[in-house]
């Protein structure tokens, strides 16, 4: 029996959505100081190939808008991967 394994945008993802080039995982965090509340997103851009297209679609064949959209936050960080 084949075990699928759980592709990399998706763990750990508070959201996850598509661009023309990337597929965007957020990992969003609330985060409370001196100067307020407010949201921070570490996004990671994983370029888009054949295989995360495919692994995309499986994930998120169910929606009405299947590539997502963005979460807005107050400040984001972003990493890319090819």
């Amino acid at each position: 029996m084949r075990v699928e394994s759980v592709p990399e945008f998706l763990i750990d993802a508070t959201n996850v959505y598509r661009t023309r080039e990337y597929i965007v995982r957020q990992q969003i965090t609330l985060h409370d100081g001196v100067f307020g509340s407010y949201l921070l997103s570490r996004d990671t851009y994983y370029r888009c190939n054949a295989q995360r297209d495919r692994e995309f679609e499986n994930a998120f064949s169910d929606r009405i808008n299947v590539s997502g959209k963005r979460i807005p936050t107050a400040m984001h960080m972003r990493e890319y991967i090819d």
